[in-house]
């Protein structure tokens, strides 16, 4: 892609972002989000950064899962590469992270390129088939909600189960075939597909990591004094990810915030709690991970590795 067309595209994604959060906080009380925060218990919260952690760890479980049996990544170290991803696309804009975990498995693995990118989006496809198994209920379990988002949920489902059969169909006809092309490898590099027996482990470990998920929701739901059911902790965490599905600012600011505020405001929880909501569950996204990643991959994360003369990564300059 042209990159004046991208830069303009990341513009015009920003514009709306900032136009979204001048929507929700334009008749904020700042006293009353002041209090929200004062009031705000702290126990839920480092319970929730300890299932960030477990999060992580998750992820790299499910790449354990699909890198096998070809190629034998330790889990250890694949957790310090997910930290390292995730530290890197929150300091980075485009999340370069996940360029990051590309060139990090080929450099110290020798994993190539097109198996890791296949498995990122593997994952990536799982990741968001997992999700709406989860919250396909929801316009159930919370009747009176607008018929968007049932409409929304329906629409991802199709797309994904489309996306899902179709990798299937072309990971099976490439079975025992060449692989010279890009593409090729690509495809055979979602072997895991052929496997349903570490298609089905995969999907069951990011099925755990989205319930944690889904517990940190709830747990800085009770932190900031809201109290909502689960089914709203699971509409929130689909009317967020659904913000920052199109990358826009490090670490998804102002996105983020516009997602989790959307669906609050589908709940009719206060702006202010829901902000307040919003900034704390963001904030235990991304500080610990950041910190973990300068900590156990300070040069790895900022770009410095050095590597057959090259002073960086691609995607980190």
């Amino acid at each position: 892609m042209n990159r004046r067309l991208a830069l303009a595209l990341r513009l015009g994604v920003i514009a709306i972002v900032v136009v979204g959060v001048w929507f929700f906080v334009r008749n904020l009380e700042w006293d009353k989000l002041g209090h929200a925060f004062a009031s705000a218990k702290l126990w839920p919260l480092v319970a929730a950064i300890v299932l960030n952690l477990c999060c992580l760890w998750g992820k790299a479980t499910s790449w354990r899962i699909m890198l096998a049996p070809r190629f034998d990544v330790p889990i250890k170290r694949l957790f310090r590469y997910a930290i390292a991803a995730f530290a890197a696309s929150a300091i980075a804009p485009a999340r370069a992270g996940e360029v990051l975990r590309v060139w990090t498995l080929k450099r110290r693995d020798g994993v190539p390129a097109a198996a890791t990118a296949a498995v990122a989006v593997a994952e990536k496809l799982l990741d968001g088939i997992t999700m709406l198994v989860l919250v396909a209920p929801v316009p159930w379990l919370l009747p009176g909600l607008p018929k968007w988002v049932g409409g929304s949920i329906l629409l991802c489902s199709a797309i994904a189960v489309v996306l899902f059969v179709g990798l299937c169909i072309a990971v099976a006809r490439t079975e025992g075939t060449g692989s010279r092309s890009i593409v090729r490898r690509f495809i055979v590099g979602m072997h895991v597909l052929r496997s349903p027996k570490r298609l089905a482990g995969a999907f069951g470990v990011i099925m755990l990591v989205w319930l944690a998920d889904l517990g940190q929701v709830m747990l800085v739901f009770y932190a900031v004094g809201i109290s909502l059911p689960i089914a709203a902790g699971l509409l929130t965490l689909f009317t967020l990810n659904l913000t920052i599905m199109v990358p826009s600012t490090p670490a998804q600011v102002g996105a983020f915030e516009v997602g989790a505020l959307a669906g609050l405001k589908l709940l009719h929880v206060e702006d202010e709690r829901a902000l307040a909501f919003a900034l704390l569950y963001h904030t235990l996204q991304v500080i610990p991970v950041i910190v973990g990643g300068l900590a156990l991959e300070m040069r790895l994360v900022l770009g410095r590795e050095p590597v057959d003369g090259a002073s960086r990564p691609p995607g980190l300059d």
